[in-house]
This record gives C-alpha cells, sequence and structure tokens, in this order.
C-alpha cells in the first residue's frame, strides 16, 4: 500500500474529497442521489456525498486526512459559508474584510484555509502524476510544519452557476523550469455562486491572494481566467 503522500510514513488508506463534503451538502443537500459529470460522462448517479467517486486517489493516512488537517477544513467551510451566503450578495469589485468572518486569531485562520487549497492542489498533483518544478515535497511539508506556500495564490469570484459544486481539470505549463517539469498551475474550485481560483506559480496575477499579503481581498473578474 502506498505512504501518505503529506507524511509519507503511515499508509494511504483514506481520500480527500474532490470538492469537500460540507460544500456539497450546503448547495445540493444531505441526501441523494447526486450526478456527477465529467469530461466522459454526464448524470452519472451517486447515492451519498461521501460516494467513492467523490474522493481523490491520492493516497492520504487518517492522521493527515482528519488530526492534522481538520482545522484546515474548517477554516474554508467558514469562508464558504461566510462567502456564498453574504447579505448582500457578493459582487465583482466588493472587498471582503477576512476579521469579519474570523472575528479570532484572523491570520491563523487565513493560513489553515489556504492551506485547505495547499491539499486540495497537492491531491491532483499527486493522482495524476504532475511532475512539478519544486516536487510535491514542498506541498507537504507546508501542511507538515503548518507554514504558508509562497507560490499557491487564490483568487475569489462570482458565478452565475449557483445550482452546482465541483472544481476543472488542471492547465499545467513550463514557463522558466527544465523541461519535464511544470512550474505553473491552475485549476479552479466551485461551490454554488462562489468561485475560486488556485495557481502554482512565481508569477501574482491581479487579484491573487496569500496568507501574510492581507486580511483584506477582492472578489475579481475570474472569466476567462
Amino acid at each position: 500500500m502506498a505512504l501518505c503522500w503529506i507524511c509519507n510514513i503511515e499508509p494511504g488508506t483514506t481520500g480527500e474529497h474532490l470538492t469537500k463534503r460540507s460544500d456539497i451538502k450546503s448547495v445540493l443537500g444531505a441526501a441523494g442521489p447526486l450526478y456527477r459529470h465529467d469530461d466522459n460522462r454526464m448524470n452519472v448517479k451517486l447515492q451519498s456525498a461521501n460516494a467513492k467517486k467523490l474522493k481523490s486517489t491520492a493516497p492520504m493516512c487518517n492522521t493527515c486526512n482528519s488530526a492534522r488537517t481538520q482545522p484546515h477544513d474548517y477554516a474554508w467551510e467558514a469562508m464558504s459559508n461566510a462567502l456564498r451566503h453574504r447579505k448582500p450578495a457578493l459582487k465583482t469589485g466588493d472587498f471582503v474584510r477576512a476579521n469579519g468572518i474570523f472575528r479570532y486569531d484572523t491570520v491563523r485562520a487565513l493560513l489553515n484555509m489556504h492551506l485547505f487549497f495547499v491539499k486540495w492542489l497537492g491531491c491532483q498533483i499527486v493522482e495524476s502524476s504532475i511532475p512539478i518544478s519544486q516536487g510535491i515535497d514542498v506541498f507537504a511539508a507546508a501542511i507538515m510544519k503548518q507554514k504558508m506556500h509562497p507560490n499557491v495564490w487564490l483568487a475569489f469570484g462570482v458565478s452565475k452557476n449557483i445550482a452546482s459544486v465541483g472544481s476543472s481539470n488542471i492547465d499545467a505549463a513550463t514557463l522558466q523550469s527544465a523541461q519535464g517539469s511544470y512550474d505553473y498551475l491552475c485549476r479552479f474550485y466551485h461551490v454554488g455562486n462562489l468561485d475560486v481560483r488556485v495557481r502554482f506559480s512565481d508569477i501574482r496575477l491581479k487579484d491573487d491572494w496569500r496568507p501574510g499579503d492581507s486580511s483584506r481581498f477582492v472578489i475579481g473578474n475570474l472569466t476567462g481566467a
């Protein structure tokens, strides 16, 4: 059995949800059936939000997938709920102050939210066997050491497709690294009226955010990004 890609110590007996289960339940409800669409098949019927087809095949141990990264999951759950249910509703150009969402220990909560997406993107890198310039061990080290990954950027936007949840495939490119590895990745996370652009890159784009920059971020126009 493969070892957990994060700790590289314990057997990888569990799998991370491709879209967080709390997001699935919030948008689509707790009871099944659910229907999954991808590039290969449409309307694949699933009985619940815990279906195996909704989980990554990247190996994770129970310790990393629960205790170690649980604060990251909780931070994103709080951010997701706050942004999607904001009154008045989010619109492009709005500025969001994170200390209005995380009233206590805002800096730590934002780091945890960032690390949720480090795990989410890392799982797809491992599952798809994508060779990246820094190596997956840098993603794992960020989670293990509870430190920001300096090359993982988030940007938030408004979606009109409010009745669905999901994620895009990864776009990968080689900009500066040696041939055979990628130093640019981009993937979108979608839940209800909210989109999150998650990028691995040395380059900062407009509306990008990462921990330490500010506790305030803008809702950008991610259409066509």
